[in-house]
């Protein structure tokens, strides 16, 4: 069984923990994270959301900003904010139609790959939006984000209809020990980093070929820290082990007894890289012949 112990983002992160608390657990501070954007989670920044065209600066980037919750919503992983070399753009412009507003958008990603695109009218006023009325500004959000997500998913379903099989069917249960939200949040986080890679999981493990699993524990390691350990384990149909992945950090104590957020992207991130290693060295060794016959 093979084991990945030090993945390169979190060995980093680890000895940062050492010098001084972290904002945030396996995530560095805000001066690194303005220079090193791979280590944003890619969940979090697999859309880029700039500010909306044809409204007041102001104004383009609050709905811009709420544009990205409202596709969170969706389960479209979006953000205003932060984006890494992974990230598409999603563009939005409005144009004024009388008491109406047209608006435009298109989802272009780095790869070069044929933008998705669409419009059609608002139904609120571009004076509301202008004047950064909240009602009217959370109603446009949800409106675009319907159409967006709609147009996205339908995408993506015709893209892998019409793609060869997946080599691998993977399944991910939900992690095991955490405190506050973790064990579901992990699980969510591993999941869309899989969409992402090009391997959309199993909602039923009973199908999959491999199955991701974890376990978190967590215990006291002074007056005001704790230490934090994580285990992805990587099992064939029948449940036997194939690889695991270990991560280990320092946190501030009780820091994920509540919600995890960012953090368990930026752990499963991790995860996969390692369980991707592990899996890509299995299909790299020949299957073994039967014995012949003397």
């Amino acid at each position: 069984m093979s084991s990945v112990k030090a993945l390169p983002l979190l060995l980093i992160l680890t000895g940062l923990a050492a010098c001084q608390p972290l904002p945030q657990p396996f995530q560095a501070d805000s001066r690194t994270k303005a220079t090193s954007p791979l280590v944003r989670p890619i969940g979090e920044t697999s859309i880029f959301v700039p500010p909306v065209t044809g409204l007041p600066a102001g104004q383009g980037a609050a709905l811009a900003d709420a544009l990205a919750d409202a596709l969170a919503e969706k389960e479209v992983a979006a953000s205003a904010t932060a984006r890494s070399r992974l990230s598409s753009t999603l563009s939005v412009s409005l144009e004024p139609r009388g008491n109406d507003t047209l608006w435009r958008w298109s989802e272009s990603s780095l790869d070069g790959g044929r933008p998705q695109t669409g419009g059609r009218p608002l139904g609120i006023s571009a004076d509301r939006l202008a004047v950064g009325d909240a009602a009217a500004q959370k109603q446009a959000a949800a409106t675009m984000a319907a159409a967006i997500a709609a147009r996205l998913n339908e995408s993506t379903l015709t893209a892998a209809q019409g793609a060869e099989p997946a080599p691998t069917k993977l399944a991910v249960r939900e992690c095991e020990g955490a405190p506050g939200d973790g064990n579901r949040s992990l699980r969510q986080a591993m999941r869309e980093i899989l969409i992402l890679a090009g391997q959309p999981p199993l909602p039923d493990p009973a199908g999959a070929d491999l199955v991701i699993t974890c376990k978190v524990r967590v215990w006291a390691d002074g007056p005001a820290s704790e230490r934090v350990s994580i285990e992805w384990a990587l099992l064939d149909a029948a449940g036997s082990p194939l690889g695991d992945v270990k991560q280990a950090n320092r946190i501030p104590k009780g820091q994920l007894s509540q919600a995890w957020g960012n953090t368990a992207h930026i752990i499963a991130q991790g995860g996969w890289q390692g369980l991707s290693q592990i899996i890509e060295s299995r299909r790299r060794v020949p299957p073994s012949l039967p014995p012949t016959k003397s």
